[in-house]
């Protein structure tokens, strides 16, 4: 759960912490979009809220941005944005000074990969698209590019995320057996012990060098190690067994929170790309 331990960040302070350019493209309307570009000075957050009809992308230029959606915190570095779709509890936080970009879009969205949170890979189009939107261009110009960004998010989520390696000995060790036998499940404490450092150590370690918590990055090395096996034609329960879930109940809905596709969408792709 979201609370003071968890997230402790102050909430940052309009014309004091931030200032901000808004550009409407038909907002309101089905088709419309708002962009909103902050000039942040600081290390803070925007509040916990929700927007019951309002999908999000947000990208922070300049340093890292922390995201709690859908219960989960994550740690997003420049070279990524996060989609946080309509109904979804949700905060962001500004790691220190930067340029931050929301695009905001009405629900309604014709397309399946938008409804679960998700890092999103930041490519040149992307932010050749965010940062022309914030300029004043125009209504028939933002609508335009509105089709433009929605087709690059749904490329962009596609690519698989990186997983970055801890360079500490221990951690790299650990992060090593993980992906040499992802089928394994041992508690972190076990985890530990076994190389001689504290589990806490290990948490530390990991968030500050991968940008993940050890959970999150295990979770992001299983799921990465799937991908071979999908490509091999195993069922799902088999695939799902081999990188350390119970079954296919487990393993797709958590495939999809981090891919954005599920893993028969993923398996077509594939194959047609092959083709």
């Amino acid at each position: 759960m979201l609370d003071e331990s968890s997230w402790s960040f102050d909430q940052l302070v309009e014309d004091r912490d931030f200032r901000f350019v808004s550009r409407h493209y038909r907002t309101g309307t089905p088709d419309g979009l708002r962009l909103v570009k902050y000039s942040v000075d600081r290390e803070g957050s925007f509040g916990v809220h929700v927007e019951s009809d309002i999908h999000q992308l947000t990208w922070f230029e300049g340093s890292m941005l922390g995201v709690f959606a859908d219960q989960e915190f994550s740690l997003i570095p420049p070279t990524q944005a996060m989609w946080i779709p309509a109904g979804t509890v949700h905060d962001i936080a500004a790691l220190g000074p930067g340029t931050m970009y929301c695009a905001y879009l009405r629900m309604g969205l014709e397309r399946s990969d938008f409804t679960v949170p998700r890092q999103v890979e930041m490519t040149d189009l992307l932010r050749g698209l965010l940062r022309h939107l914030s300029g004043d261009i125009g209504t028939d110009a933002g609508l335009r590019s509105r089709g433009v960004l929605l087709d690059a998010i749904e490329a962009s989520s596609a690519a698989v995320p990186p997983v970055s390696f801890p360079t500490h000995p221990a951690a790299r060790a650990i992060a090593e057996a993980i992906v040499s036998n992802p089928a394994r499940r041992e508690t972190l404490a076990a985890t530990a012990a076994s190389h001689g450092i504290s589990p806490r150590t290990i948490r530390r370690i990991f968030l500050a060098e991968t940008g993940r918590s050890f959970q999150q990055w295990s979770m992001a090395a299983r799921l990465t190690e799937s991908l071979d096996l999908l490509r091999g034609g195993g069922s799902l329960d088999e695939v799902a067994r081999a990188v350390g879930f119970s079954g296919a109940s487990s393993f797709v809905p958590a495939f999809r929170n981090y891919f954005g596709v599920t893993p028969g969408r993923f398996r077509k792709a594939n194959a047609a790309a092959e083709f």
